[in-house]
Parts: C-alpha cells; sequence; structure tokens
C-alpha cells in the first residue's frame, strides 16, 4: 500500500500561502498534511484548484485500512486520486472539480531521505544546526532544524517565512538556500555551508590577526550582500556580524529570520529588539526601511574594526543604549579603523536617516577603499571620504574626524554636556599637526572581554564552530 511519502504530490506540512501558488488551473492538486494537535498525527489535505479559489477537503489516514474520503475507504492514496480524476468530486456548496493535474514538490522542496545529517555545529532560540551533506551528489550542506514536534504552527510559519524570502537570493555574498523540508518533523532549513563559521567568532578568536585589509574586504562583501538584498525590496533587519558568515575569505550575509520582502515594516515594540544594532528613529515609528538596515551596517562596521572583538555598548545595558543612541551618542570609532571607513561608518549612522547613503553608494565608496588596499597594501595617512563627482567617477578627498556625531548635523562634534564617558571610549592619536590620526598597523592594548556579558551577543543561526 503506497502512503503519502511516495508520492511526488505529496507536498508535507506546506503552508497554504505557499501550496496556493503552486495550484493555477481548474483541477490542479496537491496534498497536504496539518498538524494535530490533540492527537498526534498530522491530517492529510486534498487541496484542489476550483475557479478563483483553492478548495480544501479532509483526508483522515486510518491505521491499517487505507484512507477515507467522502465517507468512503480507498485501499491508498493513488486510488483515490485516480477515482475522482474519471467521476467529478462534489464540493460542499454544490460546485464540482475534476482532479486533472497533480502538482509535484517545487525544486526547493525536498525531503528526510535527501540528506544525511553529519554533526551539530550551532545552536539557538531557533532551534539547532548540523553539518550534512545531500544524498544525491554528497555536496556538504548546513541545516537548520527547527526545534517543533510539528504542533506548534508558529515555529514552521516563520520557518517558512524564511524559506519564502531566501528563495528571492541569488548572490555570492548571500549564504545559498537549497530548500526546506517539511514531509513530517522535525522541520528543516537546507542551505549552503559555510565552513568557516561566523565572522563574529573569527574576530573574538583571531582578533589582531585578521589584517586590516582584509576587514576592509569584508566590509565590502557585506555591502555587496545588503545592496543586492535592497534591490530585491528586501530588508534584513538583523544585520550584524554574528549574522555574517565566512566561506574561505568571502563573508556571506546569513540568518533571514527577521528580512521581509518590502520597504518598510512594522514591528511591535513591546517585543524584545536588537537594540545595540537598532536605528534611533525605529524606537518613534516603529518602522525598519531600507535606511535601518543601513544604520545596522555602521555598527557592524564598527565591530569589524574594533580590536579586540567587544558587543558594541558592552558595558551599557539595553536601556541606555537606547536612551543615549536616541539623544545622539554614538560609539567611538575603532583605533584601527582605516580613515576612509570611519567617514562612511558615521555617515550609515547618521541621526536623520535621510542622509544616510544608500547600500549601492555604500558599495561603490567600499569597492574604491578595497581598491587603495590591493594596489598600495595601506591607505595614505588623512582623513578621507568618498565623494562622487557623478554616477561614473568618485574620488578620495582629506576630511577629519571627532568624537561623536551631532544628531542634528552631518558634521561631527564633542558635546558640552557632561555625560557619562563611555565605557569603550578611546582617545584618539595625533598627527603631527595635532589633528586626530589613525595608523591601522598601530598595536592596540589588550582587554579582556567578557563575551557572555550581554545577551545582545546572540549566537548565528548556523555554521559556527562548537
Amino acid at each position: 500500500m503506497a502512503d503519502e511519502h511516495a508520492l511526488n504530490f505529496f507536498h508535507g506540512a506546506l503552508l497554504d500561502e505557499d501550496a496556493d501558488v503552486f495550484l493555477v488551473q481548474d483541477g490542479d492538486y496537491l496534498i497536504q498534511a496539518k498538524p494535530d494537535r490533540r492527537f498526534g498525527p498530522p491530517k492529510l489535505i486534498l487541496a484542489i484548484k476550483k475557479g478563483s479559489k483553492v478548495r480544501r477537503v479532509d483526508i483522515i489516514k486510518v491505521d491499517g485500512a487505507g484512507y477515507r474520503f467522502m465517507g468512503k475507504t480507498y485501499p491508498d492514496l493513488q486510488q483515490l486520486i485516480n477515482q475522482f480524476s474519471t467521476r467529478p468530486l462534489e464540493l460542499t456548496n454544490g460546485d464540482t472539480v475534476l482532479l486533472k493535474r497533480a502538482i509535484p514538490k517545487g525544486k526547493f522542496s525536498f525531503i528526510h531521505k535527501d540528506i544525511r545529517l553529519q554533526r551539530k555545529i550551532g545552536s539557538g532560540a531557533y532551534g539547532t544546526v548540523y553539518k550534512g551533506v545531500m544524498v544525491k551528489d554528497s555536496r556538504p550542506i548546513a541545516v537548520k532544524r527547527i526545534d517543533s514536534d510539528g504542533k506548534n504552527d508558529q515555529a514552521l510559519i516563520d520557518m517558512m517565512k524564511e524559506a519564502r524570502v531566501m528563495q528571492l537570493f541569488d548572490h555570492p555574498n548571500i549564504v545559498k538556500f537549497y530548500g526546506y523540508i517539511v514531509d513530517r518533523t522535525p522541520y528543516l532549513l537546507v542551505m549552503e555551508l559555510c565552513s568557516d563559521g561566523a565572522v563574529e567568532d573569527r574576530l573574538r578568536s583571531i582578533g589582531r590577526g585578521i589584517p586590516p585589509a582584509q576587514r576592509v574586504q569584508y566590509s565590502m562583501h557585506a555591502s555587496r550582500g545588503l545592496e543586492y538584498l535592497h534591490s530585491k525590496t528586501c530588508i534584513h533587519r538583523d544585520l550584524a556580524t554574528r549574522n555574517c558568515l565566512l566561506h574561505g575569505s568571502v563573508l556571506k550575509l546569513a540568518d533571514f529570520g527577521m528580512c521581509r520582502a518590502t520597504t518598510c515594516y512594522k514591528i511591535d515594540l513591546s517585543k524584545p529588539q536588537n537594540v545595540r544594532w537598532l536605528a534611533p528613529e525605529v524606537w518613534k515609528t516603529a518602522e525598519t526601511k531600507f535606511n535601518t538596515d543601513v544604520y545596522a551596517f555602521a555598527i557592524t562596521l564598527w565591530e569589524l574594526f574594533e580590536i579586540p572583538y567587544r558587543t558594541p555598548y558592552q558595558e551599557w545595558p539595553a536601556y541606555t543604549v537606547k536612551e543615549r543612541v536616541m539623544g545622539g551618542y554614538r560609539l567611538q570609532t575603532p583605533k584601527e579603523m582605516p580613515d576612509a571607513m570611519i567617514m562612511i561608518m558615521k555617515r550609515c549612522w547618521d541621526q536623520d536617516p535621510e542622509r544616510r547613503p544608500i547600500a549601492s553608494e555604500i558599495r561603490r565608496q567600499l569597492e574604491i577603499i578595497n581598491q587603495a588596499y590591493n594596489d598600495d597594501d595601506n591607505l595614505p595617512t588623512g582623513r578621507f571620504d568618498v565623494v562622487e563627482k557623478d554616477p561614473k567617477s568618485a574620488t578620495l578627498t582629506a576630511r577629519s574626524r571627532s568624537v561623536m556625531t551631532n544628531p542634528t548635523s552631518s558634521t561631527t562634534t564633542t558635546p558640552n554636556n557632561t555625560t557619562p564617558k563611555s565605557p569603550i571610549a578611546k582617545t584618539p592619536t595625533k598627527d603631527a599637526n595635532n589633528n586626530p590620526s589613525v595608523n591601522i598597523n598601530s598595536t592596540a592594548k589588550s582587554r579582556k572581554v567578557d563575551i557572555n556579558n550581554n545577551a545582545a551577543a546572540a549566537k548565528s543561526d548556523y555554521g559556527r564552530p562548537m
């Protein structure tokens, strides 16, 4: 007796909104499985396209006796389908429909037999991540297992939101999405394996061992990924080094659980937020946009150049960070951050979201800086910013920096009020003319970093070495 798993039109626990996309013409059909919170085994549903709507009829699986449908028992599902491929199926409102075309699983849909798990490589609130391989071609994969017994609709909904948006992406600086597995529990997401782990972990473990040129290149890769996301009308909403993975020397954006395919997404401020990466205006508008991603990108740049690595505003509780950032305070610039990077970072975290550069401009600027590193190993001394003369041309110009960004101006200034000194403040070095200067080859004083000090230092979804 053939069960549902043997049929290519069995889509498992695929959500209705995802299943409906496959059903286009009258008579198109597929079978879904819905979690049964009371009895455990999922119930089966026949979904059929009729006119402009998709109609759904329950199929009851009877242990050892086949499948009961419309008052009659069938030994297997194929016989049930054959019955209504030749005789119209009567629907509840008097309509009839003939089962004409079985819709097979899409290219992103796999079953558990298609993969083989090898070892655990990470975990978090969402579940557990494993290293594995595709059975068909032995391709290495990362598999995110959702910790759900199949009775929690929200866990599946959240997972499929992530799967839905990742299907849109195909870019070298975005972690590649292979597919989802919902034929039975546990539900899984299957992705490219980034064997070198999360950027945050690398920054913590290697620290000064990562040369400035490599940090610049990481920044450029991140900007390319962000530009691509925004070109797809997607807001990442959780950009940070913990959510950037490394495959060799290539940085890839990852963790799209909060990503939304829109230009403006309303959030519930009563729920936990990534306060240390959150743009100040969000606390007033409850809206995330492309320019809030750009703000988070600025904090990510800071992470990339802070040596030794520390969580942004590590020694402050979240409510203090919120109050100070809303008031215009910003992180002290890392001692070893290249001058041109400082200017980009400050533009990206401007208090006025409309003054922040768009992702494509950031990418162009970082490509120029990265090229300078490739050509000369280091940028020249002095302050540099990238000023575009026209869409096809850009130059590096000298500028000065200071300690803090004024929330009402694009210039930088040291505030006159006597607010407490930042616990992570540093005194910038001076050049021959007594101007602030950064020597990217200087040696920073080592400090003990308590990586467990703050819950904001959450782990990336996958790719972390254990």
